[in-house]
């Protein structure tokens, strides 16, 4: 095993099993990016997404600023340097 997959899995020790679920769920996503079998693809792409869970704690009036929520966050965050 290599020294990058050991720290993958000494940090998913520490997580708490109830929010395990969130992580399988971006795993799943990271998985399909590297499927070459199309079996193993259509098994990820019927799985529920992070977007499809957390949609229903998405406030309405904040969904039409999200496309550039993260870029502005970070030009702010570095402003001051």
């Amino acid at each position: 095993m290599t020294k990058a997959k050991q720290q993958v899995i000494d940090m998913l020790r520490d997580i708490p099993d109830d929010k395990v679920v969130h992580i399988l769920e971006m795993m799943r996503g990271f998985m399909l990016l590297y499927s070459t079998d199309d079996k193993s693809m259509a098994t990820i792409e019927s799985a529920p997404t992070a977007m499809g869970i957390f949609n229903k704690h998405a406030n309405p009036a904040l969904i039409p600023k999200e496309k550039g929520a993260w870029g502005e966050a970070i030009r702010e965050k570095y402003a001051n340097n």
